[in-house]
């Protein structure tokens, strides 16, 4: 594969460290239906078990569904702001981001199922690396596929 500064060879190029090349145009308007339908499935489903994991390490019922609640409710408008300003981000920030929530959210999962303070980090810091490079190796082949 050529460089497409070198002569003979005038493809339109990547031309800025953005997620969209130049040129391109967004669309506008109102956002899709899976950029908030996929945070509040996914703060539901944390709520959810973090409910259950309470529930079974001793927690009362009361104050199990508002860890739950919580939980799941700043799960959804993390994620939520993930996907609505994901065209903001370069893809290194992104696949970041994307991997401190992830990471963040097994964690506090793990923390909340008993284990010790220093296992659940380290659990949240290989998920949130293994999220991170999964993440980042999706953003960065669909935004360089055209060029290949």
């Amino acid at each position: 594969m050529t460089h497409s500064i070198m002569p003979g060879h005038h493809r339109p190029a990547h031309e800025g460290p953005g997620p969209v090349a130049r040129g391109t145009h967004l669309r506008t308007g109102e956002p899709a239906r899976w950029t908030w339908a996929v945070p509040v499935t996914g703060g539901i489903t944390l709520g959810l078990f973090a409910i259950f994991l309470a529930g079974n390490n001793g927690y009362t019922t009361g104050s199990a569904v508002v860890i739950g609640v919580v939980a799941g409710l700043i799960a959804m408008a993390a994620g939520y702001a993930l996907l609505h300003e994901r065209n903001t981000m370069i893809a290194e920030v992104r696949a970041a981001a994307f991997g401190a929530l992830f990471g963040g959210s097994m964690g506090f999962l793990h923390a909340l199922s008993g284990g010790t303070v220093l296992r659940s980090v380290g659990i949240g810091v290989l998920t949130a690396l293994g999220m991170g490079v999964a993440s980042y190796y999706v953003f960065y082949w669909h935004e360089h596929r055209a060029d290949m």
